[in-house]
């Protein structure tokens, strides 16, 4: 039997799915997904909590499972939402569906919803807290988001990494700072020869340089970068004394480290198929993305009394918002898609290179 699955925000606006599960409420930012793959990816990555995703495509899952495309070692948003899911899939990779793969994390999903509709409103009106529930009214719904975390100042990068840090052996490999670190990176980094370390949130600059790691990485994340004061500014005393690349909300903090302003986003980029303009490249890349804030960035370049020059590297082809910026003279620079590529395309590994070289100039390789 199909029980209602209710979704309403603060100002009571309500959409209808259906579901044959009963599961408790939860609320998060409504976001909408364009991918049409990377379903497992999606739900696995750490930059989604605090987060409930629309997926727009028509069926979700019909592939199946594959632990070899976990982000991290289970489902990390608050709630997945779409026109169906599929509970049977066809392939070859599938070890389990993904709807008993959320069932067994305990992650509210339901089919049954108007993702039109929903994708509409959210370009119309702007992203918003949503709560979704069964067996509930929508002023219980409400009520349970007036406690809950609003995605504006919310710091869960702090904890959304994977904990149990150990720093023992960090000489001469790459520090990732773990915001919410995706597979993908570091399985990128460490397939082109270099180790990783990752490094809780929390540490200070001093204690990263007396690490004698050859490289940085702030990591993607998820929440609002300006809340994450403390990481800021370990960024920013790091700026210019190794070699420093941020990905999506570390690009974001390598921006405030360099004291440019961010903003929230309409209904932010969300999705594998949005178009970017990198700065020495020849062509536009297709990239994968999951953000909700954007820096601002008045000119094509700026001065720093301390770093130096700061050019706006990246720019999306969709809104004209910035998708990176690079300080070359201090050894840094940023993007705020996922070049990873995991899931989308596999247009932005290139940008992995400057880095790279970056840090094999420093090694003396």
């Amino acid at each position: 039997m199909y029980k209602k699955v209710l979704l309403v925000n603060k100002e009571g606006k309500e959409f209808i799915g259906w579901t044959t599960d009963d599961f408790l409420p939860a609320t998060g930012e409504l976001i909408f997904n364009t991918a049409m793959t990377g379903f497992v990816e999606i739900l696995s990555d750490p930059s989604y909590v605090n987060q409930i995703v629309t997926f727009t495509s028509s069926h979700i899952g019909n592939y199946g499972l594959s632990k070899e495309d976990f982000e991290s070692e289970k489902p990390r948003v608050n709630g997945a939402i779409g026109n169906s899911f599929t509970n049977n899939p066809s392939s070859w990779r599938s070890e389990q569906p993904i709807t008993s793969w959320l069932k067994e994390h305990k992650v509210p999903f339901s089919g049954g919803f108007d993702v039109r509709s929903i994708t509409s409103h959210l370009r119309d009106s702007g992203s918003s807290m949503f709560a979704m529930g069964t067996g509930v009214n929508s002023t219980e719904l409400m009520d349970l988001l007036n406690t809950s975390v609003d995605i504006v100042g919310d710091n869960s990068a702090l904890k959304a990494g994977r904990g149990d840090y150990d720093t023992a052996f960090a000489q001469n490999k790459i520090g990732i700072i773990d915001l919410g670190t995706k597979q993908s990176i570091i399985n990128v980094v460490e397939n082109n020869g270099f180790e990783t370390l990752l490094l809780n949130p929390e540490i200070t600059a001093d204690e990263i340089l007396s690490l004698n790691l050859i490289g940085l990485i702030i990591s993607n994340g998820p929440g609002d970068p300006r809340s994450l004061v403390d990481v800021v500014s370990t960024v920013k005393n790091l700026i210019g004394k190794l070699p420093l690349f941020g990905i999506c909300l570390g690009h974001q903090i390598l921006s405030l480290a360099c004291d440019l302003n961010v903003s929230k986003l309409n209904f932010g980029h969300h999705g594998s198929n949005h178009p970017v303009k990198v700065s020495g490249i020849k062509k536009a890349l297709i990239t994968s993305q999951n953000h909700g804030f954007s820096v601002e960035f008045g000119s094509n370049k700026e001065k720093h009394s301390e770093f130096g020059e700061i050019e706006q590297y990246a720019v999306n082809l969709n809104d004209g918002s910035n998708e990176g910026i690079s300080i070359w003279e201090s050894n840094a620079y940023s993007v705020q898609f996922h070049p990873e590529s995991g899931p989308g395309t596999t247009d932005g590994l290139e940008l992995f290179n400057p880095f790279f070289k970056m840090i094999r100039k420093k090694i003396g390789s």
